[in-house]
């Protein structure tokens, strides 16, 4: 069972790689509800993704495990029971 976790995703109307990472990140939450999912869209908030080291999208953020492409979903899963001891 997840606790409360978040999941931060930096990503680009206009990048097609960003898609799939859309498509995994809604089926994700789909099956678990609980997790909570800040997307930011660099094209509108461009310092925060500048401030948060960003430079390359999609970025998928976990505690301190950063993805930039999408992640196979049992990895994405696995680091989210890590964050959880």
């Amino acid at each position: 069972m997840y606790m409360a976790h978040k999941i931060i995703y930096y990503k680009s109307a206009l990048c097609p790689r960003c898609r799939f990472t859309d498509r995994l990140l809604s089926k994700l939450q789909t099956t678990h509800p609980e997790i909570e999912i800040e997307i930011i869209e660099i094209l509108t908030n461009p310092a925060r993704a500048m401030q948060d080291g960003i430079w390359m999208i999609p970025a998928v953020i976990i505690g301190n495990l950063r993805w930039y492409h999408a992640p196979p979903l049992l990895e994405l899963e696995a680091a989210l029971n890590e964050e959880q001891v």
